[in-house]
C-alpha cells in the first residue's frame, strides 16, 4: 500500500513529531510500501493535484492529525485546501485521523462554511477520527455529530522507535507557548506576570535540577529567554538543532527529563508517551481536557489562576513525592492508548476492505 500523508509541516515541533506517530501506527498495523508526505496549509488539492498525484500514485490519502480544525479565516474554516465539490473526485480512500479541535474560546468556533465542508468531509471519508483531549466533546456541540475519539498519533512516537539525549545532569523539561498570545495569557499585563511567576519557579528548581527550555516554534525561544535571562543552570536549547524535520533529536529529552511543565498539547503527549511525569500549564480547553481524559486532572494548572505560581509550586511538589506512583500510573495509561489505537486500526482495516483497496 502507498500512503499520502498530508498534516501541519508548519514549524512546529509538535506537529514534525505527531507525523512520526502516524506513520508509525500505520506501518505497524497496515501493509505498507512506502509513505509519502505533503504539507496540509501548503497544498491545494485542485484537480490536477488530485488526479495526477493522489489518484494515480496512491492507495490512502491520510489526513492529520494534530488541530487542524481550526482557521476561521481559512477558505473552509479548517486546514484541509479543498474545494467542497472536489472532495468526491478522490478516488482513493481517505482518512482524517486523530484530528484536534483547536479553536480557542473566544474565537468563535467553526464558521458555517467549515461545517458545511467538514460534513462533506465526514460523509466521503472511509474513517474520521478526533484526538483525545475532549475535541469530540467540542465538536459535537458544533456540529452535532459523534465521531470517533481515539488517541493523539503523537502518543505512539516511540512506537518500534528509540531516541537518545545527550544531557547527563538530572534536569526539569519546560516546555512554553508564546504565539496567539491574546488569546493565551489574555492581555500584556497577563503574560509578564506569568514570566515573573515562572522566572520564580525556574529559580527553585535550579536548585535541584538543571533546566531545559524546549521551544516548539520560533516564538517560543523569545518567552524562554526572557524567563531563564540570568538565571544559573537554566538555558534554551538550540532550537535549530531540534526543529522542523530534525524533531526527532528532540525526542530523547521528553523521554530523559525527570519531569516536564507543558504549555502547548504535543507538550504534554510527548512525555507521557515516554512515561515521563508532566504538569498541564493549561491556557486552552484542550490542555485541561486531555489531562481529564488521562485521568491526570490533579496535575493541571491554569494560567488563569489568580493563584498560578503557588498551584504550580504545590503541584510540583506532589509530582515530585508520587514520582513513582505517577510513573506507574502513566505506564498503565499507555497500555490503555496502545490497546485504543489498535481498536481504531481494526475499524479502518474493515472499512478499507469494504472499499477493496487492502
Amino acid at each position: 500500500m502507498k500512503i499520502l500523508h498530508t498534516y501541519c509541516l508548519n514549524y512546529n515541533i509538535g506537529d514534525y513529531a505527531l507525523g512520526i506517530g502516524v506513520k508509525n501506527l500505520f506501518r505497524e498495523y497496515l501493509d505498507v510500501d512506502l509513505i509519502g508526505e505533503t504539507n496540509l496549509q501548503g497544498t491545494v488539492f485542485d484537480e490536477y493535484f488530485i488526479e495526477e498525484v493522489v489518484n494515480k500514485k496512491y492507495d490512502l490519502l491520510v489526513i492529520g492529525g494534530g488541530g487542524i480544525i481550526h482557521g476561521a479565516h481559512w477558505p473552509n474554516g479548517w486546514f484541509w485546501l479543498i474545494e467542497e465539490e472536489l472532495i468526491e473526485k478522490i478516488k482513493i480512500p481517505f482518512i482524517v485521523y486523530g484530528a484536534g479541535y483547536n479553536y480557542f474560546k473566544d474565537e468563535g468556533g467553526i464558521p458555517e462554511i467549515g461545517r458545511s465542508h467538514l460534513k462533506k468531509t465526514i460523509e466521503k471519508a472511509a474513517y474520521f477520527s478526533i484526538r483525545n483531549d475532549e475535541s469530540a466533546k467540542r465538536f459535537y456541540e458544533q456540529m452535532g455529530i459523534n465521531v470517533p475519539e481515539i488517541p493523539d498519533p503523537g502518543f505512539h512516537i516511540n512506537l518500534n522507535k528509540s531516541y537518545s539525549c545527550d544531557e547527563n545532569t538530572p534536569f526539569v523539561l519546560i516546555q512554553l507557548a508564546n504565539d496567539k498570545q491574546e488569546h493565551r495569557f489574555g492581555s500584556a499585563e497577563k503574560k509578564q506576570r506569568f514570566i515573573q511567576d515562572m522566572r520564580s519557579i525556574v529559580s527553585d528548581l535550579t536548585n535541584k535540577y538543571k533546566v531545559i527550555f524546549s521551544p516548539h516554534v520560533y516564538d517560543d525561544i523569545f518567552i524562554s529567554q526572557d524567563i531563564a535571562y540570568g538565571i544559573e543552570n537554566a538555558e534554551v536549547w538550540d532550537f535549530p538543532i531540534y526543529a522542523f524535520d530534525n524533531c526527532a533529536e528532540s525526542l530523547g529529552y521528553y523521554q530523559a527529563a525527570e519531569f516536564v511543565l507543558a504549555m502547548r498539547g504535543h507538550g504534554q503527549i510527548l512525555p507521557v508517551a515516554f512515561n515521563t511525569p508532566v504538569i498541564s500549564l493549561e491556557n486552552h480547553p484542550k490542555h485541561s481536557g486531555l489531562m481529564r481524559k488521562l485521568g491526570l486532572a490533579d496535575y493541571n494548572v491554569s494560567l488563569q489562576s489568580d493563584s498560578f505560581r503557588q498551584d504550580l509550586e504545590s503541584t510540583i511538589s506532589k509530582l515530585e513525592r508520587n514520582k513513582a506512583g505517577y510513573i506507574e500510573k502513566l505506564i498503565a495509561i499507555n497500555e490503555n492508548l496502545k490497546a485504543e489505537s489498535k481498536k481504531a486500526f481494526d475499524q479502518i482495516k474493515q472499512n478499507l476492505s469494504r472499499s477493496q483497496k487492502i
